[in-house]
């Protein structure tokens, strides 16, 4: 099925660059977390007995 929608370059480029810097500043936040983990081994130990809702 063809769409008659026509989406102009411009907003395609836009929406890209929203998605890539996204995807940027989630990676981003999962680094630091994983670089903080490292430093503080006993605080993720407690946090694994912790029902908090953060999962990982």
């Amino acid at each position: 099925m063809k769409s008659n929608v026509k989406v102009s370059k411009h907003v395609l480029k836009n929406v890209e660059n929203y998605l890539y810097g996204t995807m940027q500043n989630l990676f981003g936040v999962w680094w630091k977390a994983r670089e903080y983990a490292a430093k503080h081994p006993e605080e993720e130990k407690s946090a694994d007995n912790d029902n908090s809702g953060l999962y990982y």
